[in-house]
């Protein structure tokens, strides 16, 4: 039973939908785990670089055109997507925060950052706000607050951004779903689509459609399924490692998502391309240690679908392409 609870707590908050929001507390189960065995040999030696890749290099190959053109951030004012937005200026990338409401929260922000009104459930919207832009990341997500629902933001949302990324011939879209999408039966699974109306479910069918409308274009995908968010500071690459199959869950700032994104929207083709993962933080130093769980005691760990690596492009090439992933579970 602490295990199942355990669970609940990696996953909640992660999806807009706070506990206190649902009359729900839960006492923390702490569970002693390390870093998955076959990832302790690539993790020794020295110490890992935790910054993100340079634009430049991770999109080599690419004319001073394609690397001069923006990334849109779709939920560019969400704790992630804003994150995404300031991760992109750092690498002197121009980005268009893509927002409901036009504006965007906080003070100061680069003069590489162009604020734009723009709406995920309109397609026409999108067509139009991501025109010139060279990638997208999709950090929308449902909440409570904004009147609409997972059905509208996480599947549909998604939808209109593959369809208008595919028209406008965009280079990749990189999605930011969760972990358990295809575990409905999961107790994390119940408790999620319970109070989320149905969310991990949308994101999953958002997902499937996404791949379908893709798979006959030149534009690229990478979704990304992280545990359970955390606003604390990034750990980087050095400790975190990506998954497979959505057997495994863990928790992972919401910074590491943000920089993991980024660098998978100005990666080279070919790399982490039609490919979906998990992502979580390792690291045995903490107390309780950081590290991966079964989502279900019955799967195995480690997976065998680990990846890591001394950066975020590294981390990637150790990725399979989701042709290559045996289907377990809700599909």
């Amino acid at each position: 039973f602490a295990f199942l609870m355990g669970g609940f707590g990696v996953f909640l908050g992660g999806v807009g939908v706070p506990l206190r929001s649902v009359g729900l507390t839960l006492t923390s189960t702490s569970t002693r785990f390390g870093p998955s065995s076959s990832m302790m040999t690539k993790r020794s030696g020295k110490q890992r670089r935790q910054n993100g890749l340079n634009p430049v290099q991770a999109h080599a190959g690419g004319g001073r055109d394609v690397n001069s053109r923006p990334v849109a951030v779709l939920g560019a004012n969400g704790k992630t997507g804003s994150l995404c937005v300031d991760a992109l200026a750092r690498r002197g990338v121009p980005v268009k925060a893509i927002t409901r409401s036009g504006t965007l929260k906080g003070e100061n922000h680069s003069p590489l950052v162009t604020v734009i009104k723009g709406d995920v459930t309109s397609k026409d919207s999108l067509v139009e706000q991501l025109q010139g832009c060279r990638g997208v990341i999709f950090a929308a997500a449902y909440s409570k607050d904004t009147g609409n629902l997972p059905s509208q933001v996480d599947n549909q949302g998604l939808v209109n951004t593959g369809e208008a990324a595919k028209s406008l011939g965009l280079s990749r879209v990189v999605a930011v779903s969760s972990g358990a999408v295809t575990r409905p039966y999961a107790p994390v699974g119940l408790l999620l689509n319970t109070i989320g109306k149905g969310v991990l479910i949308e994101k999953n069918r958002g997902e499937r459609r996404l791949r379908e409308i893709l798979s006959d274009s030149s534009c690229d995908y990478t979704i990304i399924r992280p545990g359970g968010l955390k606003d604390t500071p990034s750990l980087g690459p050095a400790k975190t490692e990506f998954n497979q199959g959505d057997t495994i869950v863990g928790s992972v700032p919401r910074a590491d998502v943000a920089e993991a994104a980024v660098a998978a929207v100005l990666a080279s083709k070919g790399v982490a391309s039609e490919t979906t993962f998990e992502m979580y933080s390792v690291d045995p130093t903490k107390d309780p240690p950081l590290g991966p769980r079964p989502l279900l005691p019955w799967y195995n760990l480690p997976s065998g679908y680990e990846s890591a690596g001394e950066s975020w492009e590294e981390a990637f090439k150790g990725l399979k392409k989701d042709s290559r992933i045996s289907p377990r579970g809700f599909y």
